[in-house]
């Protein structure tokens, strides 16, 4: 697996407990040998941590926002 995998493709369905089981081990091994994903994912994980103890309501992303970011992101790649 690599980087750009593991943050365009799987990070979203890892934090929501939805990969198959050999995608999950893919993924965890990948943060076990790599330090900046594992830093990323860290980062992602007190990211939602810190909205959910704003006290806000939770909302979605519009996908036409998502979607811009993800292009502008794989852009400059």
């Amino acid at each position: 697996m690599t980087c750009k995998a593991l943050i365009d493709k799987f990070l979203f369905d890892y934090h929501a407990g939805d990969l198959s089981l050999a995608r999950k081990l893919d993924f965890e091994l990948h943060l076990t040998l790599c330090g900046d994903c594992r830093r990323y994912v860290d980062s992602y994980r007190k990211t939602i941590d810190l909205a959910k103890q704003s006290g806000l309501p939770e909302m979605e992303a519009p996908s036409e926002l998502v979607e811009t970011i993800l292009k502008l992101t794989r852009e400059k790649e």
